[in-house]
């Protein structure tokens, strides 16, 4: 199936997978910590600035939020994890979430792991990525923001990354300025959900 991703709505915001709208659709999800560009980068794969709120104020996204994508996918976009100000037991509520929804019977196909190509993988990147295994879900490793770093030094950090990640799979190097690799993450989640 080709998704023209020109097609896309915001559905609603949850805070319990529970109150999930009943589409039968297949799912994405996009986790990382909350500095990590994540709804920078939502918005050059949806080709709509204004889609995904951002904020120079880290830790904004707190629900589930849901968006329908050409009427062939769903793409929920969790909240950020790590983020230092938010107290204690909003951080557990958060994980809690995330964890529930990953693991409960809406849990998604595939799920986009974001991190920061000038920090690498973080302890707590690397918790999810361990704990997408145990749960027997497909996860793919993302380098945002990869124009903050030039030629050697990107290849260098990808490296690093990949193996700290255990060297199954590279990041794919993304940058909402340039737009590189936005295409081929389209492709790359095409792929993924609808090829058998």
């Amino acid at each position: 199936m080709k998704i023209t991703w020109e097609n896309t709505s915001f559905i609603q915001s949850v805070a319990d997978d529970r109150q999930f709208p009943l589409i039968e659709l297949p799912q994405i999800a996009v986790a990382g910590h909350s500095n990590v560009g994540k709804s920078s980068l939502l918005n050059a794969l949806f080709g709509r600035k204004g889609m995904v709120k951002t904020s120079k104020a880290p830790g904004c996204t707190r629900l589930l939020n849901l968006f329908e994508v050409d009427g062939a996918m769903l793409l929920v976009d969790l909240p950020g994890y790590g983020f230092a100000r938010a107290s204690k037991g909003d951080q557990a509520h958060w994980q809690k979430l995330i964890e529930h929804y990953l693991s409960g019977e809406h849990k998604p196909q595939l799920v986009l792991t974001l991190m920061d190509i000038r920090h690498g993988p973080k302890g707590s990147d690397l918790q999810l990525i361990e704990w997408l295994n145990e749960q027997g879900v497909r996860w793919l490793p993302i380098a945002t923001k990869s124009d903050k770093l030039t030629g050697n030094a990107r290849s260098k950090r990808l490296q690093e990354m990949t193996q700290a990640m255990g060297g199954m799979l590279s990041p794919l190097p993304t940058s909402t300025l340039s737009k590189r690799g936005v295409d081929e993450l389209r492709a790359l989640i095409e792929k993924e959900l609808f090829t058998e």
